[in-house]
């Protein structure tokens, strides 16, 4: 027979999975499929929350994985040396493996399954962290996910972003155009005209059809990768620490790529970046 104390741990985790076990209804189901976002007021637990900051804070102030590009400031270009308004790290996972056991990964990723109406074995993805800092985070301006990703592949995908300190519209919560994931990727261009800011921004956009998504901490959003969104500049006391994770099912190859030219002088700028970088080499 167990003793009171396994009998007390098990009923303890049980409870645990009772709370953490997030799911979606129907009605939120045709609603996202129908405009292209959801908000949902929880995806994991406050003791997570708190867990996952310290993860977080020790990712940026380390500046992980700068010398393999997965550390930069989205909004800057690469490898300036002024104030950072919106640095980013790619790949949180590869640093801390357990990310990917956490009640908001699992969370996320069955729910993004459930959205994307596809078996969560055939879904796969990873997450990106961004950070807006106190009175100066930047704004994400109005983009689509899809106009970063490779032109070669139609995908199906969706972003699920849980915001780590309370999301209000003056901290930069998401924001979304409804029924934009319907129709085209449309031209982007990056920050600032500059080919050397990784973050994109398009004019092709209608503001005043968004829809603002404030959320608790620990909340989550869920957008399709062709959703128009926004995020406004952080002007609150209290850095807006948010961990984005992408899932997709299969991508569907696509005979003719698609055109984006932003993303080839992306490519370019970067080249010459690094030439003009390396050390000059003497003729033999």
């Amino acid at each position: 027979m167990n003793s009171k104390n396994e009998l007390s741990a098990q009923l303890a985790s049980r409870n645990l999975l009772d709370k953490s076990h997030i799911d979606l209804t129907d009605e939120q189901v045709a609603f996202f499929q129908n405009n292209g976002y959801l908000s949902i007021p929880r995806i994991t637990t406050d003791e997570e929350i708190e867990w996952l900051k310290g993860i977080y804070d020790e990712l940026f102030t380390d500046r992980t994985g700068e010398a393999q590009g997965r550390y930069f400031d989205l909004a800057g270009p690469r490898a300036h040396n002024g104030q950072e308004t919106l640095p980013q790290v790619l790949g949180p996972e590869a640093q801390f493996p357990e990310l990917r056991e956490t009640v908001y990964f699992q969370n996320a990723h069955r729910l993004a399954a459930k959205l994307l109406s596809v078996a969560t074995e055939n879904v796969n993805g990873g997450g990106h962290m961004i950070l807006k800092p106190a009175y100066y985070g930047n704004e994400t301006p109005w983009h689509q996910d899809e106009a970063y990703w490779n032109p070669e592949v139609l995908p199906h995908s969706l972003s699920v972003w849980l915001p780590l300190d309370k999301a209000t519209l003056e901290s930069g919560c998401l924001q979304f155009i409804p029924k934009s994931h319907k129709g085209e990727v449309r031209w982007h261009r990056h920050i600032d005209n500059d080919p050397l800011v990784h973050g994109l921004v398009t004019d092709d956009v209608d503001v005043s059809q968004a829809v603002a998504c404030p959320i608790p901490a620990g909340g989550a959003t869920f957008h399709h990768c062709r959703t128009l969104h926004y995020s406004a500049p952080n002007s609150t006391a209290a850095a807006r620490r948010a961990y984005i994770l992408v899932f997709g099912g299969p991508p569907q190859k696509l005979d003719k790529p698609a055109h984006r030219p932003w993303q080839k002088e992306e490519q370019e700028a970067l080249a010459k970046l690094e030439s003009l970088a390396a050390p000059n080499r003497v003729a033999s």
